[in-house]
């Protein structure tokens, strides 16, 4: 299937094609030639076949995710819904602050949803998110998420979160994470407060070693 490359990262590049008349995105795993052939060809299968299901499993938590529509198991790719929109990365640094906050509680949301689930995605930036033309949020990018998280699993999640915004919205990020924790707060209930205690923990650590 040929396309038109969209995006190219250390794990993946991106194809924006056509398929059955509807416009996809093909990911596929690059070949990291660093690696044994063999470990290289486990990891990349591992994390495809990972994240068709946790793109599937997060969509049944009422997380807005990309459909799957084929597995290209020899190579390493996945054919599913391309999602038209901005990176919430990008939307946030032209956003006025009604707007950033409420996307970013929206974000939050989605987080907890997926908490609540016993899921942590492991990438959770604001790169992977897309807004869509409509406003809606899109979760992307599953191929770190991980099944039975425990609190130290999701504390990790909302300490990448935070790290993320610091870097890469330092001059927004208090109304940013302020915006989000509201959000993730709002779903996760009571169970909020054990993750948002190891996550400053988890920061903690940081500053010290």
């Amino acid at each position: 299937m040929e396309g038109e490359l969209w995006a190219l990262g250390a794990e993946s590049k991106i194809i924006r094609a056509v398929w059955q008349e509807r416009p996809v995105a093909i990911k596929s795993r690059v070949v990291k030639p660093y690696l044994l052939a063999d470990i290289d060809e486990l990891l990349r299968r591992q994390r495809t076949a990972r994240e068709c299901k946790m793109l599937t499993y997060a969509r049944s938590l009422g997380i807005p995710t990309p459909a799957v529509y084929f597995i290209d198991r020899r190579n390493n790719a996945i054919v599913m819904d391309f999602i038209e929109g901005e990176q919430l990365k990008e939307v946030a640094q032209h956003a006025d602050i009604a707007l950033l906050e409420q996307l970013c509680s929206k974000f939050g949301t989605m987080i907890g949803y997926l908490h609540r689930g016993k899921v942590v995605h492991g990438d959770p930036t604001t790169s992977n998110v897309i807004v869509d033309p409509m406003g809606k949020l899109w979760m992307v990018d599953f191929g770190l998420a991980e099944w039975n998280a425990t609190v130290e699993m999701m504390g990790v999640d909302l300490h990448l979160v935070h790290r993320a915004l610091e870097t890469t919205h330092w001059d927004r990020q208090d109304t940013m994470l302020d915006a989000f924790l509201e959000g993730y707060s709002s779903v996760m209930g009571a169970a909020a407060a054990a993750v948002l205690s190891r996550m400053e923990e988890i920061r903690e650590r940081g500053r010290y070693h």
